[in-house]
């Protein structure tokens, strides 16, 4: 009988999936033996690690978008628009419903769907929303904002963990000091404030050297300050904890959750979070334990960090597991842990380096002591032209 491998999303982990696969059992999918399946809303692929860089204008919205039929094998079978915008997920009769009413049966199912943003969960934040996390657009709009900033009391504030990227709020809190100080040059005139809300930022390395670099920089940094209320009118920020903080300028990375979706069939916690083992990858929540259904990338359980990096790793993991499977020897490849956070402190201008360095590590190895370098920062510009040829098709 022929096997039925499905992926919900065509992002960064799902495309590498449903490429490996491709690769590997091409010759069971010319026989029609095996079939690939990949669903999304969407046909264009975003890098949404470049929106980070938008507001100071390093990319262009033609650097981090593919249409995502140049980016997936032909061998898969790839659904958008209506026939792939996902509309039920019933694990126990192993039934994908989509927008179009149509249904796709699996043996072995991948949820890649990515999470979004949980903007109504701040009380106010709509009346403010300034934020480059949630679209092109959204990222061009504080592209703005930061080339007409002269002055005053400006706030990055996350507003809860998880988020994506965790990284990249301090990463654009570096970059928004660097491009002021030495391309507007009026970082005098403002009072650059990141608004943190737990107690560490990262790993103990990574939080370490972070804080040596705003505090060297003059950036104020506000810790355990999630963000409960938005007042627009005054300007006011209130913490969970009733501190408050004042701002000219509002920069903030939202509240997130796992897609409506799935929540609605009854697949996630009380968090809004996918359950799933942490070595495995494989699901593991309230409508039980189910060895063929693997969870990737930002939608995952709390617990586990929301990088590019991680998202690629437990793609690589789970399509070894897969393929391990399906040739019949089912052996489960682990997922370590393996993750990163690439990180930014200075520009590069007519004035300065560029400086960058993308640190690395698992769950039983922290972090080591780093400091960015100018090759550093042509590295992680660089890797922006190379995940589209060799990432997103899992070529490493």
């Amino acid at each position: 009988m022929k096997q039925k491998v499905l992926i919900l999303g065509a992002g960064y982990a799902g495309s590498v999936v449903a490429n490996i696969l491709a690769r590997e059992f091409r010759n069971k999918i010319a026989k029609d033996e095996l079939e690939v399946t990949i669903l999304d809303k969407n046909d264009t692929n975003i890098n949404q690690g470049g929106f980070t860089f938008i507001p100071f204008e390093l990319y262009t919205p033609e650097d981090i978008t593919r249409p995502r039929k140049k980016l997936i094998s032909p061998r898969v079978k790839a659904f958008f628009g209506a026939d792939g915008e996902v509309k039920a997920v019933d694990l126990q009769n192993k039934e994908v419903t989509v927008k179009s009413d149509n249904k796709y049966n699996y043996d072995y199912l991948v949820i890649a769907m990515g999470c979004r943003a949980d903007i109504n969960a701040v009380s106010g934040l709509t009346d403010d929303l300034n934020t480059f996390y949630t679209s092109m657009e959204d990222a061009f709009k504080v592209r703005d904002i930061v080339k007409n900033l002269d002055g005053g009391k400006v706030a990055v504030s996350v507003a809860s963990m998880p988020v994506p990227c965790p990284g990249a709020p301090v990463k654009f809190t570096f970059m928004l000091d660097s491009y002021l100080r030495n391309v507007k040059k009026n970082r005098d005139d403002v009072q650059l404030t990141l608004l943190w809300p737990m107690e560490p930022i990262g790993p103990p390395e990574f939080n370490k050297f972070v804080t040596s670099q705003f505090k060297e920089k003059g950036v104020e940094v506000v810790r355990n300050f999630p963000l409960e209320n938005v007042d627009a009118a005054n300007k006011e920020l209130t913490s969970k904890n009733g501190d408050k903080v004042n701002y000219d300028t509002l920069i903030t990375v939202p509240p997130h959750k796992a897609p409506q979706v799935l929540i609605d069939s009854g697949l996630t916690d009380e968090k809004g979070w996918i359950g799933a083992d942490k070595s495995t990858l494989q699901y593991r929540g309230p409508a039980g334990n189910h060895d063929n259904v693997y969870v990737l990338g930002d939608l995952g359980p709390a617990d586990i960090l929301k990088t590019g990096i991680g998202a690629h790793y437990q793609a690589i993991a789970v399509s070894q597991s897969l393929k391990n499977d399906i040739h019949g020897n089912g052996i489960q490849t682990p997922y370590e842990g393996e993750t990163g956070c690439p990180l930014v402190t200075e520009l590069e201008t007519p004035a300065t380096p560029g400086r960058g360095y993308i640190a690395t590590w698992k769950y039983s190895k922290p972090p080591e002591a780093f400091s960015t370098t100018k090759m550093g920062w042509f590295l992680y510009r660089m890797y922006y032209h190379i995940h589209w040829d060799i990432s997103v098709k899992g070529l490493f």
